[in-house]
C-alpha cells in the first residue's frame, strides 16, 4: 500500500512539473481589405495598367510561441508563424519569424528565420497598423531605382540561416547584432558555390514617449539566385551575382500624451554592381527621407499620414531619373482592443526610370503576373478589417 501511494504521489509531481513547464501561446491576424487600384502614366506604351478591384490579406498569420523555464534566470524561447491566404484560403508557407532560442540575465540569442535590425526599425516607424497594406510605407525602404518593381528590399524581409544576439536593456537601451550564414551548395559537375552572408548591428533606445533606432547592415551575392534572402522569387528583392549591398538606416518616434504621433526615418542604400534600367554593373547609392503623422480625433479613431522620399540614384547615367515620392492618408477607427476598420488612399510617383511598387499589395496584371510600367504612378484606395487574436 505505501509503495502504491509512493508510486502515486511521484507521478502526481511528474504530471505537475511537465504542466508548468508548458508555456504555449496561439496567436494570429485576420488582416483583409477592399481594394480600388492602378498603376498609369507608364514611359511605355501599353505598359499601363487600368484600375481593377480585388481583395488583399495584409499580412495574415498564424502562430504559436512559448518558452519553458529552466531556472537561474534562464529559459528556453521557440516561434513556429506562417502567412495566412485570407483571398484565396490556406497557409503560404512559413516566411515569418520562426526560431529556437535561450534568454537570461546575459540576453537573448535566436537561431533561425528572423527579423533584422533594419526591418524592426522600418516597421515601427511605419505608422499604419501592422506596417501593412498599400498604405505602409515600405513601397520606398531600402530600395535602389525600385529595384526592378519588387515589393519589398532585402532588407525589409526576413533573414534566412540567420542567429540574433540581443543585449539585456540598459535604461532603454538596447544592442541587436545579427549574421546571416552563407550555405555551401554544391551543383552537378561544378565546384562548390557559396550563398550570400549578411551582417546586422543595430542600438535602439525606447523609453517613455521616446523610440530611436540606428542600424548597418552589408549582404553579399557571391553567385546568382542568392538565397540568403527570403523572396529571390520577387524581382530585384534578391541580389544579384557578385553584387554587394548595405544599409545604414535611422528612425524614430516621438508619442504625445494625448496619443498623437510623429515618425522620422533617413537611410543611404548601396549597392556594388547594381544593374537595373540603363545600369549595368555600377556602383551606386541613394537616399530615402520619411515623415508620418498620426492624429487622434476620438479615443478609438485616429487619421495617419505619411510622406517619403528617395533622392537621385547616384552613379547611375541620369540620377535623377529614379527618384520616387510616396504618400498615403487614411483613418483607423478601434471597434474594440482587437479589431479595427480603416480607409486609406495612397499613391507613388516614379520618375521616367524609376519601378517602385507596394510592398504589401504589389500591383501585378495578367497570368504570368507582369509588374508595373517603368515610371508609373501605382495607386490604391483600401477599406479594411483587421482583428488579432
Amino acid at each position: 500500500m505505501q509503495k502504491k501511494l509512493i508510486a502515486l504521489a511521484v507521478a502526481g509531481l511528474v504530471s505537475g512539473a511537465a504542466y508548468a513547464q508548458t508555456n504555449v501561446t496561439i496567436y494570429g491576424v485576420a488582416d483583409a481589405s477592399f481594394e480600388v487600384v492602378q498603376a498609369k502614366s507608364a514611359e511605355v506604351n501599353g505598359q499601363d495598367i487600368k484600375n481593377f478591384s480585388r481583395v488583399n490579406s495584409n499580412s495574415s498569420i498564424l502562430g504559436f510561441r512559448g518558452s519553458e523555464d529552466l531556472g537561474g534566470g534562464l529559459k528556453a524561447l521557440f516561434q513556429m508563424e506562417t502567412n495566412i491566404n485570407l483571398e484565396a484560403g490556406g497557409l503560404n508557407g512559413s516566411q515569418r519569424d520562426t526560431f529556437v532560442g535561450l534568454q537570461g540575465n546575459a540576453g537573448q540569442i535566436k537561431l533561425g528565420f528572423l527579423t533584422g535590425s533594419a526591418r524592426s526599425l522600418g516597421a515601427t516607424v511605419d505608422l499604419v497598423a501592422g506596417a501593412t497594406g498599400v498604405a505602409s510605407a515600405i513601397p520606398l525602404m531600402g530600395k535602389l531605382g525600385g529595384d526592378n518593381g519588387a515589393g519589398f528590399s532585402y532588407w525589409d524581409t526576413r533573414i534566412a540561416n540567420a542567429v540574433q544576439y540581443v543585449t539585456p536593456k540598459f535604461g532603454g537601451f538596447e544592442v541587436r547584432a545579427l549574421y546571416g550564414a552563407g550555405e555551401n551548395r554544391a551543383t552537378s559537375g561544378t565546384a562548390v558555390n557559396k550563398a550570400g552572408k549578411t551582417y546586422e548591428i543595430g542600438a535602439f533606445y525606447n523609453n517613455g514617449p521616446w523610440y530611436a533606432g540606428l542600424v548597418y547592415g552589408q549582404a553579399k551575392a557571391e553567385r546568382a539566385g542568392f538565397v540568403g534572402g527570403p523572396t529571390a522569387a520577387l524581382p530585384g528583392s534578391g541580389l544579384g551575382t557578385l553584387e554587394k549591398r548595405s544599409i545604414i538606416r535611422f528612425g524614430g518616434t516621438y508619442t504625445f500624451q494625448a496619443g498623437h504621433k510623429i515618425a522620422v526615418l533617413v537611410e543611404q542604400n548601396k549597392a556594388d554592381d547594381w544593374s537595373g534600367l540603363n545600369v549595368a554593373g555600377e556602383d551606386v547609392k541613394s537616399r530615402t527621407y520619411g515623415l508620418g503623422g498620426k492624429f487622434k480625433v476620438s479615443q478609438p479613431g485616429a487619421i495617419i499620414a505619411q510622406v517619403y522620399h528617395v533622392a537621385k540614384l547616384k552613379g547611375a547615367d541620369d540620377a535623377n531619373d529614379y527618384k520616387a515620392n510616396f504618400f498615403s492618408v487614411g483613418y483607423e477607427h478601434s471597434l474594440s482592443k482587437r479589431t479595427m476598420i480603416r480607409a486609406f488612399y495612397s499613391r507613388i510617383n516614379n520618375k521616367d526610370a524609376a519601378l517602385y511598387n507596394y510592398g504589401i499589395g504589389r500591383i501585378t496584371q495578367g497570368p504570368t503576373d507582369t509588374g508595373i510600367g517603368v515610371g508609373s504612378a501605382p495607386t490604391a484606395f483600401s477599406v479594411g478589417l483587421r482583428h488579432t487574436f
